[in-house]
């Protein structure tokens, strides 16, 4: 290994500065305060029990033992972090020893030499697609030794190659490397220090309650104790945030440094090719997730969701044109930028990794060359490989009560219904994902479908190429860009300078930024909206070229009487879900019972939108009898949903029931009249491709 690869950068040794600089002014303030808090402790137990002893009667006892206990109660909040203990849940990871896998732990052995740390405490299988290292931690884990465990998920394994899970380990090793890298994890103590004190209060509130209701005498200092502690807690988040922005921007070194170590130890592209696949992996065993989360009314399960994350994952390669090499997609640069086309680059402050692509170029100038450990994915490290998956489902699913006989489905059956629900709810490869961010024409008039304007003949590629799609990315990129550049100069949230394609702006350069993305949107919206009106009248001629003109004018009205609609019901929808809000969160009782005026003026116009569903023809399609009987009796009920301080749970639960109802309705039939005259269409080309007509450029 490159010893290089092992000493902090000159940045990270700032960073590193500025954090403890920063959590001096911490300690200073906080010895202050609990200086303070120590004398007045002293003073009010003092007083208290001077006012007792002057004249013993229940009032002075009372109100003694409430000094007392405004004193205590004040000290107690600043010193409460050092009996917390933050402990990681384990109950989804499965302990892994040496001689149940010898192969991988071969591979932590060497790595763990390589870079000169510990070996782990522990190391444990989970199913994500993700490694870390973790420990249980507590306000003396800052001055007593703490062995660290290993986590690494099946999902991670079962979706990169060898070369990459060590580039991968030698990462998190990284983290811990060296002794200057304590600093990072002092730091990281503290800021939790910090957290508990403003944040983590509940056992306390439940004690000063409790406190307070042992008598009225008590719940007065019980409240003066309280103010004290909001103006303590106010001092505390202006250094908070001091702190807390100097230890994320030390965390964004620490993964650069760490990433250098991992290059160091299994070269430069080992960790990039993994970075750049990481998000397809996750996409894929979220999927498989997902379906079996649908499955459980219907009490099925199965033994291994491996194997179905890797269907899926190479399905969507196959989808995207990535190419596969030695049985993984090589997700390239290209392909993992090309969605994302913003020209905008900030400093994020508040982020604890620094971008992806922050991340690839600083492995792109390290340049280490790759150091092949073996060839093959990583899962083929370990013995018994198929039963260890079972293993970790078996531990995924068993936190969900299946009854007594659940149904154990195999991987043939989430392929064909994995497929199914493809061919249901996508559209089709001809048009090359475009009209997943866009819809077909939707401001027609009779006069629009007859003889069209395009009459060569063409193929849908002319119209549905990457250069096109290209457009859309691009359109959106600058929308994006175009929406945080106005908060930066409405001072939303402060920015000094700012990079926009490469060049450096300030502040005062936003106004005439924006003026120039706001003309490249409408070129590119103008640009689009003419290739939808040539995508329109190239299968409109379709139609009429092949005596189909009246079915494809009734699907497009069809889709157009639902487009229609949809504007007005969506607006419905978040007004409903806007003013509904603040009954998913704790609000005082006085806020609760003003809110609801506006959830039952709003309440009204929801009803007459679901009465509309029911009643219109072209959403029958969609609302099943179960539906239609909850549809009915919310419409029918004069639901209060709160009173008495408590809300009616029932009434709660139908009310969102019936919002998320109405949302599932809408978007379903949207979606399969835009597919309906979408899969038309595809016969239409179907014919045209058979014709042999040369295609053209436009």
């Amino acid at each position: 290994m490159n010893e290089n690869a092992l000493q902090p950068s000159e940045n990270f040794k700032k960073m590193a500065a500025r954090s403890v600089q920063a959590i001096w002014l911490f300690v200073l303030t906080y010895l202050l305060l609990v200086s303070a808090a120590v004398g007045l402790t002293i003073l009010s137990a003092f007083a208290g029990l001077m006012l007792i002893a002057a004249k013993p009667m229940f009032i002075t006892i009372m109100l003694g033992g409430g000094l007392i206990c405004f004193g205590v109660l004040i000290l107690i909040f600043l010193v409460k972090f050092i009996f917390k203990v933050n402990k990681i849940d384990r109950s989804h990871l499965t302990l892994v020893t040496k001689e149940e896998q010898p192969g991988l732990f071969k591979m932590i052995d060497e790595i763990v030499a390589e870079v000169g740390t510990d070996f782990p405490k522990k190391v444990y299988f989970s199913s994500e697609v993700n490694a870390s290292v973790f420990y249980d931690s507590s306000f003396w884990s800052m001055f007593l030794p703490v062995r660290k465990n290993l986590h690494i998920g099946l999902g991670l394994m079962n979706t990169i190659s060898i070369d990459e899970l060590k580039a991968i380990l030698a990462h998190e090793f990284g983290h811990f490397s060296q002794k200057s890298m304590r600093t990072g994890s002092y730091v990281y103590n503290v800021n939790q220090v910090i957290y508990n004190t403003l944040y983590e209060n509940e056992g306390y509130g439940n004690f000063a309650q409790k406190l307070a209701g042992i008598s009225n005498y008590f719940a007065i200092f019980v409240v003066l104790a309280g103010k004290i502690i909001s103006g303590v807690q106010f001092i505390l988040k202006k250094i908070y945030d001091v702190v807390n922005l100097n230890h994320l921007a030390l965390s964004r070194e620490m993964e650069f440094h760490a990433d250098t170590v991992a290059a160091s130890v299994a070269g430069s592209d080992a960790l990039i090719t993994a970075l750049h696949r990481l998000q397809l992996a996750d996409y894929s065993l979220n999927n498989v997730f997902n379906y079996y989360n649908g499955k459980i009314k219907d009490k099925e399960k199965t033994n291994n969701i491996f194997p179905q994350q890797k269907f899926v994952m190479d399905f969507y390669a196959g989808l995207q044109k990535i190419k596969i090499e030695n049985h993984l997609p090589i997700v390239s640069e290209e392909h993992y930028s090309k969605f994302n086309k913003s020209k905008l680059t900030l400093k994020d402050q508040w982020s604890s990794h620094p971008r992806t692509a922050d991340r690839v170029e600083h492995l792109r100038k390290l340049n280490y060359p790759l150091k092949s450990y073996g060839t093959g994915i990583a899962i083929d490290l370990l013995v018994n490989k198929d039963t260890v998956f079972e293993q970790v489902t078996k531990k995924l699913f068993d936190a969900i009560d299946y009854g007594n006989s659940p149904i154990i489905s195999d991987a043939g059956k989430f392929e064909e219904d994995f497929l199914e629900n493809q061919r249901q709810n996508t559209f089709h490869q001809l048009y090359n994902g475009y009209f997943d961010f866009r819809n077909p024409l939707n401001e027609l008039n009779s006069e629009d479908f007859e003889k069209p304007g395009l009459s060569i003949h063409l193929h849908a590629n002319n119209f549905f190429s990457d250069e096109n799609l290209s457009l859309i990315y691009l359109l959106d990129g600058i929308n994006e860009d175009l929406n945080t550049l106005k908060q930066i100069e409405d001072k939303v949230f402060e920015v000094k300078t700012f990079d926009y394609d490469g060049k450096r702006y300030t502040q005062q350069d936003c106004s005439e930024l924006i003026e120039r993305l706001e003309s490249e949107s409408k070129d590119l919206d103008d640009q689009l909206k003419k290739l939808d009106a040539q995508i329109f009248e190239y299968f409109l001629y379709l139609a009429l070229e092949q005596g189909r003109k009246e079915e494809f004018v009734n699907f497009y009205n069809h889709y157009k009487a639902i487009r229609t609609l949809l504007e007005s019901q969506n607006n419905c929808h978040n007004k409903i879900t806007q003013v509904t809000s603040f009954m998913h969160t704790r609000t005082a009782v006085e806020t609760i019972e003003q809110q609801m005026y506006l959830v039952k003026d709003e309440e009204i116009v929801f009803k007459e939108e679901l009465l509309k569903l029911l009643t219109n023809p072209l959403y029958g399609e969609h609302i099943t009898a179960i539906d239609k009987e909850q549809i009915e009796k919310f419409i029918a009920s004069n639901y209060n949903y709160f009173a008495g301080g408590s809300y009616f749970n029932f009434q709660v639960d139908e009310l969102f029931d019936s919002i998320r109802l109405f949302a599932k309705i809408i978007n379903d039939t949207n979606f399969n009249a835009k597919k309906r005259l979408l899969d038309f269409q595809v016969t239409l080309e179907g014919v045209n491709s058979t014709a042999n007509k040369k295609p053209v450029t436009i």
